[in-house]
């Protein structure tokens, strides 16, 4: 019994497990009408790929089946753009979505945003003739089909898996030699050594028949390990890319930096205590951040309590002078501003209304008092106008108290 593992026939990538940004998808489509845009930005799989253990390989997959049955919707459009940035995929997925573009009744733009390697440079082929498009910067690859085998074989199973390459390549070299018009044989010499093109390189081989400048320069770099390949953005798989250009700038790896133990404990809820003197000998910059905050955190709050203090007196202050001027008694003011115990304007008011109730009682009494030292309760009164004595004595008592209390009542 053969093992054999064949992760399809490919003409693509070896894929590779990176986390992708959860708002981007491997390809969408814009509906207009009688015009529509799709955007390609995933590798092309007739299903997900899987790790040896079934697990999903994370990364953005155009899944055929799903991809065709949105074409449907765009078959009899007057105008279809495919925008693509994508490392290929599984030839056999690559070809049918070619061969469901070509059947499209409007016309068909292709338009090679960033990279279209592999499988996506043969959707790349699918534009109406005259509408194959490449952005200034972009790269468009191709190379012959490969296939991953793992278990034993004969020499009869070896062969027939070399004679099912080659008739894949010869129908990739068809497809390429009819839409480019290069020889066969170099179309079969470009995909042996597999064969990168710019922009340029690719309007001279025929891969493209316009340079356009969607208004944003295309962006390309790659890691280290030169698998992971970033393009406008999208990261994608190229493991197994050959002869990739060396000019691609290589982007530095961000690695998470090792958490201290403390801080570790602290999340997992720990097992062990520290004292202070532990933990500052084991993490002496820790402390000095915790302390450096708390003392940050202690000079911002005597900030704010001497800004609320301050605005707290000015407010008092500006209360008192509103009612300055109803107060008689000046020197209560000035007891009310700066006295050892300040007063409210409220506290001030009551106090004055104390104030100037007593002076007015003593005002009282003073009058009294001189009213019975000058004996004028003893003089008679003369009569006046039409008045008898007694009439008139009544109506100078009336008068006088009516003076008195005109005067406290304007004190007051």
């Amino acid at each position: 019994m053969i093992q054999t593992m064949l992760r399809n026939y490919k003409n693509g990538p070896v894929s590779v497990s990176f986390k992708m940004p959860q708002d981007m998808k491997p390809y969408n489509i814009i509906d207009n009408d009688d015009e529509a845009e799709v955007n390609m930005y995933g590798e092309i799989v007739s299903e997900i790929p899987t790790d040896w253990w079934g697990d999903r390989i994370e990364g953005m997959y155009i899944i055929l089946a799903d991809f065709l049955n949105d074409m449907e919707q765009l078959k009899s459009k007057a105008k279809v753009t495919f925008h693509i940035n994508s490392p290929g995929g599984e030839v056999f997925a690559g070809v049918s979505i070619y061969n469901r573009i070509r059947e499209f009744k409007g016309v068909v733009s292709t338009v090679v945003d960033g990279l279209a390697a592999s499988a996506a440079s043969i959707i790349a082929q699918g534009g109406t003739k005259g509408h194959r498009k490449v952005c200034n910067g972009s790269l468009t690859m191709i190379h012959g089909a490969s296939s991953f085998m793992f278990g034993h074989y004969n020499v009869n199973e070896l062969k027939d898996s070399i004679a099912k390459l080659n008739a894949i390549d010869k129908s990739l070299a068809d497809i390429y030699a009819s839409c480019t018009g290069l020889d066969l044989e170099k179309i079969k010499n470009m995909m042996t050594k597999t064969t990168w093109m710019s922009a340029q390189d690719a309007i001279e081989n025929g891969f493209a028949d316009e340079i356009v400048d969607m208004g944003q320069p295309v962006t390309m770099s790659i890691n280290k390990n030169r698998d992971i390949m970033i393009v406008n953005g999208v990261p994608m798989s190229v493991k197994g890319f050959m002869n990739i250009p060396d000019y691609i700038q290589v982007y530095e790896e961000v690695i998470a930096r090792k958490q201290p133990d403390v801080i570790k404990k602290a999340q997992t809820g720990g097992g062990k205590h520290m004292t202070l003197e532990e933990l500052i000998k084991q993490e002496p910059e820790l402390v000095d951040q915790i302390r450096n905050t708390a003392i940050q955190s202690t000079q911002t709050d005597m900030q704010q309590a001497i800004s609320v203090a301050v605005n707290d007196e000015l407010n008092r202050l500006k209360s008192i002078d509103e009612i300055a001027g109803k107060i008689v008694d000046k020197s209560l003011i000035e007891k009310a501003k700066y006295g050892e115990v300040k007063m409210s304007a409220a506290d001030l008011a009551l106090e004055a209304l104390k104030s100037q109730k007593d002076f007015g009682q003593t005002f009282l009494d003073n009058m009294k008092e001189d009213i019975q030292n000058s004996g004028v309760i003893k003089i008679e009164p003369a009569p006046t106008g039409n008045l008898s004595a007694e009439e008139q004595a009544k109506k100078d008592i009336m008068d006088g108290a009516a003076l008195i209390a005109g005067i406290v009542l304007e004190n007051k």
